[in-house]
């Protein structure tokens, strides 16, 4: 936060949260925010999650998304689900100024990659390398547990789902990967990087 408050040429005030809970909490507690930075990778909740609840409470609030992860695992999914912009953790503290400044202005923020990714998400032709695309959020959500060794009763519980919702995610991502067995969604998915 003191980083953020040097970048930044103007006085600015921060209100934290540990979780994806506290950050849902702090929004519909009726706090006077001008906009949400939101951490993909919170605990307790995916940030995805967490940025469609916020919406749902104040479609008006910008929410800048953060991520350690790649653009091309992220961005498009963070835009679709509503945020105002993405940003990864490794950029430069100029283009962490830039992107609030325009997401602060009202405008949306899209590095020139994340541009690029965009066209390519709404292009017809869906390359069979990147079937992963295809996946919803939830089952995208799902592909990503998997890979990190849960099993099908921990991926519900952190879900907060049944067991048999999640065995629908699972035949779901089956069917649109072209896979038949766990193991081979967990190769594909360390195969293309897919990783929370």
């Amino acid at each position: 936060m003191r980083l953020l408050r040097e970048l930044l040429e103007f006085p600015v005030d921060f209100d934290e949260a540990a979780t994806g809970q506290q950050a849902i909490e702090k929004v519909s507690g009726g706090g006077a925010y001008h906009m949400v930075l939101l951490d993909i990778s919170m605990p307790g909740r995916s940030g995805l999650d967490v940025l469609k609840q916020i919406r749902q409470l104040n479609p008006e609030l910008p929410v800048l998304m953060l991520s350690m992860y790649s653009d091309e695992q992220y961005a498009v999914r963070a835009l679709r689900a509503g945020a105002a912009g993405y940003l990864n953790k490794a950029s430069a503290s100029e283009e962490f100024k830039s992107a609030i400044e325009k997401v602060l202005s009202g405008a949306k923020y899209v590095s020139p990659l994340q541009g690029n990714l965009l066209a390519e998400a709404i292009s017809e032709a869906i390359d069979p390398a990147m079937l992963h695309k295809l996946l919803s959020d939830r089952e995208y959500q799902f592909a990503c547990m998997l890979t990190q060794g849960k099993t099908m009763t921990e991926i519900a519980r952190e879900l907060s789902l049944s067991v048999k919702t999640v065995s629908t995610y699972r035949a779901r991502v089956l069917e649109k990967l072209k896979l038949r067995t766990n193991a081979e969604v967990i190769n594909y998915c360390l195969t293309h990087g897919i990783v929370m």
